[in-house]
């Protein structure tokens, strides 16, 4: 169905920029949806009627002026789609001047609605699929019904034992559905892939078994093609491998492993999260707690608070790290002490590093999150 609330107005503004006259769009019953001139809007146009019943171009003439209800002199024609009516385009003027161009204007009418409707069907399919896929990683239950809805999608369920999570690094990037559908089209890491928008700022990608090393190794050429064309970097992460009924497993894994590889910078299966697996795991209540009783009184220094986590950034050491800071070894080891002092936590007791570098990505992590 054509959306007149949407589309309309658009069409008649650029038709009149096209003719330079004025022009109208009625609905099959003849009340004008869209206008040049806002005071016809939701009037009744007898002409733009007939035009529809008899689908043919009418030209409205003085004649026509005295007999019919709502008309101007001009032309009005019936947008036929596919055989069937759906709306008239009317012209304002002189009917003689402008039958000529008539048939070219309607022609682009046409077209533009065409258009319009494929977009919109298409837009349909990719939210049934969309629907679809939050249902499979959701919803326990895997009927009939669910097997029946995928097949009307073309999706064999039971191919499909692989998650793939795609997510921009800059919240304020989205995906398009037009540009989702053209990296279908161009993605050579499986014929069989299904890929959909979860949010706009996410890419699932749904797999059915294949070589791990061949999808890291496409899954890496994808993600270059997008920074090339969108100019944004991504992160992604693969879950393991499960069985149809158990995809929500490996979605879980999926986002697990995407949200570290923002960090690392690299594509990440979820076997390979080791420490990562931890943080994610604590709550925000305890991480709040966790970093008030180790480095939240470096929050009042922050040059402290730096050289801390360069320290950890430079391994440690002491001569890298005063490198990097442009200080020297006893400015770094005078304010190592000061960290200690401060924390109650010492820099050369194996325990307390691995608290104070607990602290020190908890801290990194929440400041990250608070600026997304």
């Amino acid at each position: 169905m054509f959306q007149f609330d949407t589309l309309g107005q658009e069409i008649v503004e650029e038709l009149s920029n096209l003719i330079q006259e004025q022009v109208i769009l009625t609905d099959r019953r003849g009340f004008i949806q869209a206008s040049t001139d806002p005071e016809r809007i939701n009037q009744f146009h007898e002409g733009a009627l007939l035009s529809l019943r008899e689908k043919k171009i009418l030209h409205m003439t003085e004649k026509e002026l005295d007999l019919l209800r709502g008309v101007r002199k001009g032309v009005v024609l019936p947008i036929v789609i596919e055989g069937e009516p759906i709306a008239v385009l009317g012209i304002t003027g002189d009917p003689q001047h402008i039958h000529p161009q008539a048939q070219l204007i309607l022609r682009v009418a046409e077209l533009f609605i065409q258009d319009a409707m494929k977009r919109k069907q298409k837009e349909e399919k990719v939210r049934d699929l969309e629907f679809f896929v939050f249902d499979w990683l959701t919803a326990t239950k895997k009927d009939d019904r669910f097997h029946e809805r995928g097949a009307v999608l073309g999706i064999e369920v039971s191919l499909y034992t692989q998650v793939v999570v795609i997510e921009v690094m800059n919240t304020e990037d989205q995906f398009t559905i037009d540009e989702v559908d053209s990296f279908i089209s161009n993605q050579n890491i499986h014929p069989d892939l299904k890929m959909i928008r979860w949010g706009q700022d996410k890419i699932l990608m749904l797999l059915p078994d294949m070589n791990q090393e061949i999808l890291k190794s496409e899954l890496e050429y994808f993600l270059l093609s997008i920074k090339r064309r969108k100019k944004i970097i991504v992160a992604a992460g693969i879950g393991g491998k499960t069985g149809y009924s158990d995809l929500s497993k490996s979605f879980i894994q999926a986002e697990r492993a995407a949200n570290a590889s923002k960090k690392l910078k690299r594509i990440l299966f979820e076997h390979e999260l080791r420490f990562e697996l931890i943080l994610q795991s604590i709550e925000e209540s305890t991480r709040k707690e966790f970093i008030e009783r180790t480095v939240a009184p470096l929050l009042d220094d922050q040059e402290l608070l730096h050289n801390l986590q360069v320290w950890f950034n430079e391994n440690q050491s002491m001569q890298n790290t005063a490198k990097k800071l442009h200080v020297h070894k006893n400015t770094l080891s005078y304010r190592l002490q000061k960290v200690e002092q401060l924390t109650g936590l010492s820099v050369s007791n194996v325990h307390d590093v691995l608290i104070l570098y607990l602290g020190i990505l908890l801290l990194d992590e929440m400041h990250e999150t608070s600026i997304r």
